[in-house]
């Protein structure tokens, strides 16, 4: 595409700050020609759009990711700095979709905002279970039932679980919470490993969703809400879960790379396989870790603890990026591929 050849991707994996612009201007792009040309189903095929135009572009940067990390002398070059730049992709690929999405349907009329929105809308209201008419914030009988996504439909049962006071204890909601989302990253395991790219369906909807919650609640003056959800995105469950799902995604991406070269049974295929067992179980215990938090929160057993796991797991994230999230500048490390 256009902005690929732009900015090269070796602009993108040497500074990922770049795919927020290209989010914004893709999303953008993808809403609206999703809107001109299929009115009716706009509201996925914007996503399905803006997974077609980043899908080339994260495929070749995942077949340079896959070669320079066989080629890399492992005592050189930490697990997380071999990975830095492609997990800050798909970070700032899900902050420039937000963002879009939020801007947008701030700016546009709500009228046309519930046809261009309205998959994201439902899938809101399933996970908030306050809807009205299929207005964020307002709560009709049924409306959760409507919703037609992996993500919405296990936010929406957790929850009912969760508030449910015969069932409702830490252990049990937080287990029925890692089901559900361990559910949703083997989902993303299986789309990375055989479709490249295909993660970034998921998240570029959760992204969308996302950005419809946060421009409702601007639209609505919901302030205190939005900011309640924003702490947990920054020091909540969202980090762990978000990551969990990014580690997933990665897994399964470097596999697909490598198969895709034809690298079969090498030393090669050994390396980045120990690394696919390790995000993998780096995935599961993150999002084992969110459901923790999240079950805490749901079931209103600890907002002490609830913070305070957030905030380890932060400052843990944080340690690894400035310890161990850059590449040695010894000229034995020096694998630059480009």
């Amino acid at each position: 595409m256009v902005l690929e050849s732009v900015l090269g991707e070796r602009v993108v994996r040497k500074h990922p700050l770049f795919i927020l612009f290209m989010a914004v201007v893709i999303s953008v792009g993808s809403l609206i020609c999703a809107n001109a040309f299929f009115p009716a189903y706009s509201s996925v095929l914007s996503i399905a759009f803006i997974t077609i135009g980043f899908a080339p572009l994260i495929h070749r940067i995942l077949l340079h990711e896959e070669s320079e990390e066989a080629l890399t002398k492992k005592s050189c070059v930490t697990f997380f700095a071999r990975h830095f730049n492609l997990i800050m992709i798909y970070v700032w690929l899900f902050v420039g979709i937000i963002l879009t999405f939020s801007i947008v349907y701030l700016v546009i009329p709500q009228e046309q905002s519930k046809s261009i929105f309205s998959e994201q809308m439902k899938t809101f209201c399933a996970i908030s279970g306050k809807c009205e008419g299929g207005n964020p914030f307002s709560m009709v009988a049924g409306e959760s039932e409507k919703a037609g996504t992996v993500t919405g439909k296990a936010t929406a049962l957790a929850m009912e679980e969760c508030k449910n006071s015969e069932t409702k204890n830490l252990a049990s909601c937080a287990a029925y919470i890692f089901e559900n989302n361990s559910g949703v990253l083997v989902f993303t395991l299986i789309l990375s490993l055989f479709y490249g790219a295909g993660a970034i369906f998921l998240i570029a909807w959760n992204a969308s969703v996302l950005g419809i919650f946060f421009g409702e609640m601007i639209a609505s003056g919901a302030i205190v809400q939005g900011l309640g959800m924003l702490e947990s995105m920054l020091i909540g469950h969202g980090p762990p879960e978000l990551l969990g799902y990014i580690f997933g995604a990665l897994a399964g991406a470097i596999i697909s790379a490598m198969v895709a070269k034809g690298k079969f049974l090498t030393h090669e295929f050994e390396l980045i396989f120990k690394d696919f067992i390790f995000l993998t179980g780096l995935a599961f215990f993150s999002v084992f870790y969110g459901a923790i938090m999240e079950a805490l929160i749901m079931t209103e057993s600890n907002s002490v603890l609830y913070y305070g796991m957030g905030f380890v797991y932060m400052v843990t994230v944080i340690l690894l990026v400035v310890l161990y999230g850059r590449k040695s500048s010894s000229d034995v490390c020096d694998t630059d591929l480009f």
